[in-house]
């Protein structure tokens, strides 16, 4: 496929391409970045994770709470019962032996509560140390979050910034391009990875890496007409 074109033209073609595939570069960067902004899910499973510690630790303490309760309660009963066993006040042996029994009784329960409160507090330090882990290593994944953000936000500025400047390199260089060619060229870039044109090294089109025929390759180098690989469709430059 020919057509006659300067090599100016064709010059301005490679220019063209140059800025358009930094276009791409830019907004392929900028997509990714904005993407990139937000929580991301390692964050949000670690602070479940922290939350859903610190449930486990408000439900060990108040088990806890309760089994001391309990001890409270067996302790205030013991108390004035052994005061009434030996104040003398109680002469029947019969409501003695009762009283110690009952006081025994008590003792033995409290034995078992009291057990069972230093399960409890052990089970609230287990609780709390996991807790201070999870919290630590929350910190940790917050602060790399928030140092990635901010590289995110500024990456995104920066890339907003320099694509403004080659939409406006594109636009003068695209208006020195005929109309037909420009078209002609935007045509292949969509359907060929982003390349309109293609260098010709030796008979090699570096576009597609195929050889291509001497006579295309002598018009090419001519530079003073269109030629298109006849494999990929690029137009060649030399």
């Amino acid at each position: 496929m020919v057509a006659t074109l300067s090599m100016s033209r064709i010059a301005d073609l490679v220019r063209l391409q140059e800025t358009d595939l930094a276009l791409d570069s830019r907004r392929a960067t900028l997509a990714d970045a904005e993407a990139r902004l937000g929580e991301t899910q390692d964050l949000v499973d670690q602070r479940a994770r922290a939350e859903e510690l610190r449930a486990s630790v408000r439900a060990a303490e108040a088990s806890q709470k309760d089994v001391e309760l309990e001890a409270d309660a067996l302790k205030a009963k013991i108390a004035p019962a052994e005061l009434k066993l030996y104040s003398g006040s109680i002469k029947n042996p019969k409501e003695l032996g009762d009283l110690q029994a009952d006081i025994d009784q008590l003792k033995r329960h409290l034995s078992a509560v009291e057990d069972r409160d230093l399960e409890a507090l052990s089970a609230v330090e287990a609780a709390q140390g996991e807790l201070s882990t999870a919290e630590t290593q929350l910190a940790a994944i917050e602060q790399a979050w928030r140092d990635e953000q901010a590289e995110f936000r500024d990456r995104v500025e920066r890339c907003t910034a320099e694509i403004a400047t080659h939409e406006a390199e594109r636009s003068k260089q695209a208006a020195l391009i005929d109309p037909e060619l420009l078209a002609r060229y935007d045509h292949i870039r969509r359907v060929h990875q982003g390349r309109g044109v293609a260098k010709l090294d030796r008979n090699l089109c570096l576009g597609c890496r195929i050889s291509l025929p001497v006579s295309a390759v002598n018009r090419a180098r001519a530079g003073n007409t269109l030629v298109q690989c006849p494999n990929c469709e690029r137009i060649l430059y030399t």
